[in-house]
């Protein structure tokens, strides 16, 4: 259980470092640690009832866009301010660096294993964005859509 709460801290803090990387204004700091503390909390739960990494990180990812768009209309920032603060936990660089070294060191069965590794949580996370702004675009067309056919008052 210490171990849960202790990595979600450092995701926070590293969603931080992040956000302060992409100049994003002190005062929506709040929001990306808030976002990308509950969204890693999101990843773990999944991967322990599932200890599937294309799952956690999907629901994971999912959260966050969803998240993300939230607070971009409602502080009034860009979208990706927000997303890539609170996606930034989920990136698999441990992984990818296991997965480089035993390529180096040709060690062929942890290369595969890592590997796969990878490229399902980063398949996960881009599944993820790209589902939750499919909807959003959607929603907007249609919303869009509406507006044009009503008569003007």
């Amino acid at each position: 259980m210490l171990s849960y709460v202790i990595q979600i801290i450092s995701a926070s803090l590293g969603s931080v470092g992040f956000a302060l990387l992409f100049n994003l204004r002190r005062d929506k700091i709040p929001y990306v640690t808030a976002g990308s503390a509950i969204g890693y909390c999101i990843y773990l739960m999944v991967m322990h009832f599932t200890a599937s990494t294309l799952i956690a990180n999907m629901a994971a990812a999912m959260f966050c866009t969803g998240l993300a768009e939230i607070y971009a209309r409602w502080r009034k920032a860009p979208t990706t301010l927000f997303l890539m603060s609170h996606i930034m936990p989920l990136v698999p660089g441990g992984s990818l660096f296991y997965t480089m070294r035993s390529l180096v060191q040709q060690d062929q069965d942890a290369f595969t294993a890592y590997g796969t590794d990878t490229v399902l949580a980063a398949m996960g996370i881009a599944v993820g964005i790209l589902a939750i702004t499919s909807v959003r675009y959607i929603i907007q067309s249609y919303q869009q859509n509406d507006t044009a056919d009503s008569p003007v008052k």
